[in-house]
């Protein structure tokens, strides 16, 4: 006859098994991006407004996983198009985070525009995440007559595609998808053809939106951000509710290139601690 303790021993160890790890979520700022167009990234917003925004990537910490959602960028031809101040290569700016390059297990992109897509060879063992069909589109189709490519460089497909091969991409099936535990990934709005933010549980949750949500103004004005045609605005706005909806609050909703929020949780350099 096996002891009760035993058995409750037992027990406590396999629920315990199932449970959710106690992540945490850093922003980190790579990057600044000063005067944007507020009339671009909040759909409807002002034509004469501009406001100085972020490029930053997000590290999620917990259950022997070191995830970033996004990746950065690095290459050249970038820093001639855009004004683009005070950068550090993405895998530096995650050093001074406390992990090295090599220890970053996975890297889940958002979407394929180049100032999240462009880092991903920057992290040797990482296994990369990304939407089947974001994917499918910007390897194939958006290179055809009528495709659309706007933003999307042509090395990081090429990245992807020899991730591919060496066997470290893992193509994500649409909407709801649990990628860790308690970790998803979710479609909607379309800001590339199929982007995906991510609800990361915890007590409380969080959503990280990335560009599926620019700016805590697109949250409050009820203003899509930029979609991969005017035909998804609807679709954006929806898609910011239900992010609210996920995250319990539109507070714990992180857009993707708002500054305010390295003022609105503890921040140390360019490190803010979410949660």
């Amino acid at each position: 006859m096996v002891p009760r303790l035993i058995i409750a021993l037992l027990c406590t160890t396999l629920l315990g098994a199932g449970t959710t790890p106690d992540y945490t979520i850093a922003a980190i700022r790579f990057a600044d991006s000063p005067h944007d167009s507020v009339a671009e990234m909040v759909i409807g917003g002002p034509k004469d407004e501009t406001v100085d925004t972020i490029y930053a990537i997000w590290l999620i910490r917990g259950g022997g996983r070191n995830i970033l959602f996004d990746s950065g960028f690095h290459r050249a031809r970038w820093f001639k198009e855009w004004t683009i101040t005070d950068y550090l290569r993405p895998d530096k700016a995650v050093a001074l985070a406390g992990v090295k390059p090599g220890e970053i297990t996975d890297v889940v992109i958002s979407h394929a525009h180049w100032d999240h897509l462009g880092g991903i060879d920057l992290f040797p063992n990482a296994v990369i995440w990304i939407q089947h069909e974001e994917y499918r589109y910007y390897t194939t189709d958006a290179w055809q007559p009528g495709g659309d490519h706007d933003g999307i460089d042509p090395e990081d497909v090429q990245e992807l595609v020899h991730l591919n091969t060496a066997g470290r991409l893992r193509l994500v099936e649409g909407d709801g998808v649990e990628l860790f535990p308690g970790i998803r990934a979710y479609t909607g709005g379309r800001h590339t053809f199929a982007s995906q933010y991510l609800r990361v549980d915890g007590h409380p949750p969080f959503v990280l939106a990335s560009d599926n949500v620019y700016l805590y103004r697109n949250l409050i004005e009820h203003k899509p951000s930029a979609t991969f045609s005017e035909n998804d605005y609807p679709a954006n706005l929806s898609n910011q509710q239900r992010m609210i909806e996920l995250a319990g609050s539109i507070d714990r909703v992180i857009p993707g290139h708002d500054a305010l929020q390295m003022q609105k949780y503890p921040s140390e350099g360019r490190i803010t601690r979410i949660k």
